[in-house]
């Protein structure tokens, strides 16, 4: 079926399946899979973060910010030439928040899934 017939919906849940699948791909590579947020700007209000989600893979730093946000963990957003996810809420760990999500739709809550994948600042 091509992107052309598909409906709104049904092309944004198919962008979802195929980050989801992405993501466990990569993080599978991993012995003890990390999550690290590179926070880029903080709104003056203090209620959004824009941040960065990287991963490392065989070696190498992977930017995997846009398939993160497909799973519609906050929003993508272009930032100086640079795409982040825009994250809304304060008072907690906003970076926490995002990889505990990826966790969650990825491992399910079942069994501590949620807290598979271990978080890092960078």
């Amino acid at each position: 079926m091509s992107i052309a017939t598909l409906s709104k919906k049904a092309h944004k849940e198919q962008e979802r399946e195929s980050a989801r699948a992405y993501l466990l791909s990569i993080l599978s590579k991993q012995n003890k899979p990390t999550l690290y947020t590179n926070l880029k700007s903080v709104s003056s209000s203090g209620m959004s973060r824009d941040m960065k989600v990287l991963a490392v893979v065989e070696g190498e730093i992977v930017d995997i910010t846009y398939y993160v946000g497909k799973l519609d963990i906050g929003t993508i957003k272009e930032r100086n030439g640079q795409r982040v996810i825009r994250v809304g809420g304060c008072g907690m760990d906003m970076g926490f928040h995002v990889v505990y999500t990826v966790s969650a739709i990825l491992y399910g809550y079942e069994n501590r899934g949620a807290y598979t994948i271990r978080h890092e600042w960078i």
